[in-house]
């Protein structure tokens, strides 16, 4: 089976770029999702007309009538456990999932309550192959995750601290401090109890994960993953899923083969027009992070083709990047090859024998 994976999708009208094109350098590259027997991408916000903002840096939303232009552009599925599912609140969270129920568009992550919010959607591919769907979130806005009494999104929390070298700070005031993370053991309990039980209805488990920091606020000397990745994505993989499909910080990142499974930390942006947004003054980012936000990652991403068969995943990469208006295309050999070389060598920091070919075929 070929599955597409992408990540970050915010449709707020319909593609000036159309769906149709040759997959030369400048055209479109949305014919991509059309030769797979399933396309998942990651819903990066609400289809509502109605709501408030919740009280968070960022609120997005686009209206429901969004719905059916994702179909149209060949999504099957889309995840729903992220920092942005509930930015106009359970009302808005709602609509969304009627939007998408009602244009066909399965979904995962979300629900009425913690049981519905982490059972699988079951997808059927164009081979009539059957995969297990789930969506989780370790970036959790406050109150965003659901409960036993509570309509939410399906979390992971995560805790940290902060460690520091005493005499180092002393000589080297202002230095950043190593930021230690791990997943909540509840939580991740949790988690690998909702794989195994998508793992006793179908063959194929795939889980989509809203996780990971964006470069603008990560610091240099920590590389591209938080230490909580690596642990909760392997013991996603010994729970039975085949693949982990990252997302949320909005740039590429590793990828990384775990026994019979494949992890993409980060499939980076894949369509992200702009949105209505709202941002509260006092709630703002400092506007250096923005600035450093919308740099060359934010633009250059990579549509990640999955072929699930009998053994580990296969995987190729085709780049892509975002125009101005932030619609994909397909860009020049330079650009396609830097992006390519960056998967690699951030990918063989964990596994220094990894390559990508000239063709974004990877081989581990």
């Amino acid at each position: 089976m070929k599955l597409i994976a992408v990540g970050d999708v915010v449709v707020a009208r319909r593609p000036a770029v159309g769906c149709e094109g040759d997959l030369s350098v400048g055209t479109s590259a949305l014919p991509l999702l059309r030769d797979a027997d399933l396309v998942i991408g990651n819903l990066e916000v609400p289809l509502t007309d109605a709501g408030y903002p919740a009280e968070k840096a960022v609120a997005f939303r686009v209206g429901a009538d969004m719905a059916p232009e994702l179909a149209r552009l060949g999504f099957d599925a889309c995840s729903l456990a992220t920092n942005h599912a509930l930015d106009y609140g359970i009302e808005g969270l709602r609509s969304t999932r009627a939007a998408l129920d009602q244009a066909g568009v399965a979904h995962a992550g979300a629900g009425e309550n913690l049981d519905e919010a982490l059972r699988a959607a079951h997808l059927t591919g164009r081979g009539r192959t059957e995969v297990a769907f789930v969506s989780l979130c370790c970036a959790l806005p406050p109150g965003f995750n659901a409960t036993s009494h509570r309509p939410g999104i399906a979390a992971v929390r995560v805790e940290q601290a902060y460690e520091f070298d005493g005499v180092l700070i002393e000589e080297q005031p202002g230095t950043v401090p190593y930021v230690r993370s791990h997943a909540r053991e509840a939580d991740v309990v949790r988690a690998e109890e909702a794989v195994r039980r998508a793992r006793d209805r179908a063959a194929t488990v795939v889980v989509a994960l809203h996780w990971g920091v964006p470069w603008c606020y990560l610091p240099s000397n920590q590389g591209p993953l938080a230490e909580y990745q690596r642990p909760l994505g392997r013991r996603l993989v010994d729970a039975g899923a085949d693949l982990v499909i990252g997302h949320h910080p909005h740039c590429l990142h590793p990828v990384e083969r775990y026994g019979d499974g494949l992890i993409l930390y980060s499939t980076g942006n894949f369509l992200f027009h702009p949105s209505e947004e709202v941002s509260p003054c006092d709630r703002r980012p400092p506007s250096r992070y923005k600035e450093r936000m919308f740099d060359r990652p934010w633009f250059e991403s990579a549509v990640f083709e999955v072929t699930l068969a009998e053994g580990p995943p296969g995987l190729r990469l085709h780049p892509i990047e975002l125009t101005a208006h932030g619609e994909p295309v397909i860009p020049s050999a330079s650009t396609a090859r830097r992006i390519l070389r960056q998967v690699e060598e951030a990918s063989q920091e964990l596994a220094p024998s990894m390559r990508v070919d000239e063709l974004g075929r990877v081989h581990f």
